[in-house]
């Protein structure tokens, strides 16, 4: 697990749900540090965009552009269960991007839209130890056996990213005493999340991207 670059910047940034407002700011940053035009970020109630299976959902930050939503961005911190709460969280995040997915096939939402996801775990012996599959019906994917579930959160924001379920992901593991804070995968470390951030907006304006639905 390699240790996140420039620390003592990002510090107050990944300390978990106390301090989301500082992982909103980090973000908030970096957008701007894109350089691109008429830039509005929406947060919290005021970050609501149309659903699909519902009327609407709400947001951490939506970033408009020129009157058009191009960014909706989620914040997760789970600081315990996480044997119980991992699965009942990939529940819901599977659910919001397909919710969000179908919104943009039929109109409700632009195609050029980019969803982000960031989710804060907490590394401790419970989270950082190996953990064993349940018995399935099938063969499970053998990835996940033995992996922590620091290390399956990594995995599945991965494979959320490289699905397209979510166009940028940050999966970020910390420790509160002492303060330290580690990447489990470098594939979604904050240097590839803002990669992926400036790249959506090296025109100017993200496009349709045709690949990822």
């Amino acid at each position: 697990m390699a240790s996140g670059r420039g620390q003592e910047g990002r510090r107050s940034a990944v300390t978990g749900g106390r301090h989301m407002d500082a992982v909103h700011q980090l973000v908030a940053d970096e957008i701007h540090a894109t350089g691109a035009a008429g830039l509005h970020i929406h947060k919290n109630k005021g970050a609501t965009l149309p659903g699909f299976y519902r009327a609407t959902k709400s947001w951490d930050l939506v970033l408009v552009q020129d009157g058009i939503p191009v960014l909706a961005v989620e914040y997760k911190s789970m600081l315990g269960s996480e044997g119980k709460n991992l699965n009942n969280r990939a529940d819901e995040i599977f659910g919001v991007a397909e919710d969000t997915r179908q919104a943009e096939l039929n109109g409700l939402l632009p195609p050029q839209m980019r969803r982000a996801y960031i989710f804060v775990m907490a590394d401790n012996a419970d989270t950082s130890r190996p953990v064993g599959v349940s018995r399935t019906l099938g063969v499970a994917d053998p990835i996940f056996d033995g992996a922590s579930y620091v290390q399956r959160m990594a995995i599945m924001l991965r494979r959320m990213r490289e699905s397209g379920l979510f166009h940028m992901t940050w999966a970020v593991a910390v420790k509160e005493e002492p303060f330290s804070w580690s990447e489990p995968d470098p594939e979604v470390g904050w240097d590839r999340f803002a990669a992926d951030l400036h790249a959506a907006f090296r025109t100017g304006m993200p496009e349709a991207d045709p690949d990822r639905p």
